[in-house]
């Protein structure tokens, strides 16, 4: 993650991460991301832009970037179990993983996502595009101080995190659309919990 062209909150990434790790947590546990989805009418493209916006996230937030990531045999995200019902995907990274930390910022990210998109594409000059990101910024930091779970981290911290979602937005700004209708019409609920190993 050192690669982002952004300054990395790594303290902020630690004390997000924290929150979800009880105390006395066995060193030998992993975090599971549930992303349960609705299993009728699902659209590909969607479902495709979705599951490739989570996958991205987590290449970029990888030690060697996003290029490295796409371009590497190993160290891709997978789904640890699908399961049936509605569908829930499974994803597990040890709680002391280096990777660990990126399924809490999947978690945020999804949680976060715009209510709709405004191009950063189509904004018609660098003022604009900066405007577009300071009101999402802004939108994410009142969401995130609104929350229970991760009010406790503080302003500065929550600042941090909004600026490393809004620059994660701004790269997918692409796809980003049929993402957050995906979510819109297609997520039934996104959670993270601690696990350990059977």
């Amino acid at each position: 993650m050192k690669n982002l062209p952004i300054t990395t909150p790594d303290v902020a990434l630690t004390e997000l991460k924290n929150i979800f790790i009880p105390e006395n947590t066995p060193k030998d546990s992993f975090f599971e991301l549930s992303i349960r989805i609705t299993d009728q009418d699902l659209t590909i493209r969607d479902l495709s832009a979705f599951l490739d916006f989570i996958d991205r996230i987590y290449g970029r937030l990888s030690e060697k970037g996003l290029r490295s990531y796409a371009n590497s045999e190993h160290g891709h995200l997978r789904i640890s179990e699908l399961r049936k019902g509605s569908w829930e995907l499974l994803l597990e990274e040890a709680i002391t993983s280096g990777y660990s930390h990126a399924l809490v910022i999947i978690l945020i990210a999804v949680k976060y996502l715009p209510p709709a998109v405004e191009s950063f594409a189509n904004a018609y000059s660098q003022i604009e595009q900066g405007r577009l990101a300071s009101a999402n910024r802004r939108r994410i930091t009142k969401e995130m101080k609104q929350d229970n779970q991760l009010a406790v981290l503080g302003q500065a911290r929550i600042n941090q995190l909004s600026m490393l979602l809004e620059y994660l937005y701004q790269k997918e700004d692409e796809k980003l659309y049929r993402t957050i209708r995906f979510v819109k019409t297609r997520l039934i609920d996104i959670n993270i919990r601690v696990k350990r190993k059977n």
